[in-house]
């Protein structure tokens, strides 16, 4: 007997083959503004319609408001805020923040009144008043605590700072609700108190990231290049991860005095715990003797090649970033990078050096679904350049 279900759903499928059109809700708008609404306005689901993506990416987009762009953009978003689409809103204002560093006071203001502290990163040029109100509420607004102390570290100013150093030397009341001392929270926004009280920074201010290319190309920077030592843990050959021609003017915000910088890893270990590599400034990179076997590692056959599966090249561009650009995973812009602040998918993680004990430099990853065919995930490299380490770690959702 035949089945009628079946026949049915091919006969529905072929007349959604048959019928179903292209909508380009963009087309013929060219202001900005527009563009954005619609990007973030929901869209009736219909079989029959297939909506047409923009043409151009959120980063080109933000990056070309004017000033006035900006003012009716927030303007729009304290409307929506108002009439408690607060979701929507922070889906405009998170990429202004990170893309164009525009200040967004008025809407923060908003936010904070409706008690919306996340993400911490929308804070980071908050003013002294914003700062303020978020310590005051600090002590009331228990459930959100968590949030509030983001939101005060990505603020970050002395103010901030002086208050973190006064928590280590005196805890509040409050912090056995935490599950980390309440100054660790700077680490979300990338830097740590010194032994003094001060702030050091975590990052590099100056941020190159990667773009795809067709064909593999060799310039003063190379990723993914097979490395000539072993895995210690699991036997399979290392991968370099990056190796910089220290010569390239670009590379002077580093501070290295040298002409070669390679960082090795396990890519399969790395999953799993930290790597370590002993270096120097000529393109020696070594398996450090301060790696130490996590407690699961898998079973692989070191006689096995375990490489990626390219789908792109990437070589590093020319042109500077915001440091920021990418700097949230809910953004969806490729995070592939060297600088910047990192684009962390779980709780911020900056390996302390085995020699010196101090939290290493972030200095750039490499996203795995911009050169991987079902790549998952984002490797991370640090350096302490005092010591002559680098470390490498991996995150995934």
């Amino acid at each position: 007997m035949p089945c009628y279900q079946a026949i049915e759903r091919k006969e529905y499928e072929e007349y959604i083959k048959k019928n179903k059109k292209d909508v380009d809700l963009y087309e013929g708008v060219d202001d900005y503004v527009e563009i954005i609404k619609i990007m973030n306005r929901p869209k009736k689901y219909d079989p029959l319609i297939n909506y047409i993506d923009c043409k151009k990416s959120t980063e080109e987009i933000y990056s070309s408001l004017m000033d006035e762009d900006i003012a009716r953009l927030k303007e729009y978003v304290l409307d929506l805020i108002n009439s408690d689409d607060v979701h929507t809103a922070k889906k405009i204002l998170l990429p202004l923040v990170c893309i164009t560093d525009c200040k967004i006071d008025e809407c923060l203001i908003a936010l904070v009144k409706k008690s919306y502290y996340y993400p911490g990163i929308l804070f980071k040029n908050a003013s002294a008043q914003i700062r303020d109100d978020l310590i005051s509420r600090l002590n009331m607004d228990s459930e959100n605590r968590n949030h509030i102390l983001c939101a005060l570290s990505w603020i970050g100013d002395e103010a901030v700072v002086g208050l973190f150093s006064s928590w280590r030397k005196n805890p509040p009341s409050w912090k056995s609700t935490l599950y980390v001392p309440p100054e660790d929270y700077s680490f979300e926004s990338g830097w740590k108190l010194t032994d003094y009280g001060t702030r050091k920074n975590l990052f590099f201010s100056e941020c190159y990231p990667f773009e795809q290319n067709n064909v593999e190309v060799s310039g003063s920077l190379n990723i993914l290049q097979k490395h000539e030592d072993k895995c210690k843990w699991c036997g399979t050959s290392l991968t370099t991860l990056f190796d910089f021609d220290l010569s390239d003017p670009k590379f002077s915000f580093l501070n290295i005095v040298g002409s070669r910088l390679r960082i090795s890893t396990c890519h399969i270990c790395a999953c799993y715990g930290v790597i370590y590599s002993d270096i120097d400034y000529n393109g020696s990179s070594k398996w450090s003797q301060f790696n130490k076997a996590p407690e699961y590692l898998p079973d692989i056959n070191p006689d096995e090649e375990y490489g990626f599966i390219l789908k792109n090249y990437l070589r590093l561009s020319d042109t500077k970033r915001n440091p920021f650009y990418a700097a949230s995973w809910f953004l969806g812009i490729s995070g592939s990078q060297v600088g910047g602040h990192p684009k962390w998918i779980q709780d911020a993680e900056y390996p302390q050096c085995p020699k010196c004990n101090n939290h290493m430099m972030f200095l750039g990853q490499l996203e795995c679904s911009d050169f991987e065919e079902y790549g998952e995930g984002i490797y991370y490299s640090f350096i302490c350049k005092e010591c002559n380490i680098t470390a490498t770690t991996y995150q995934q959702t």
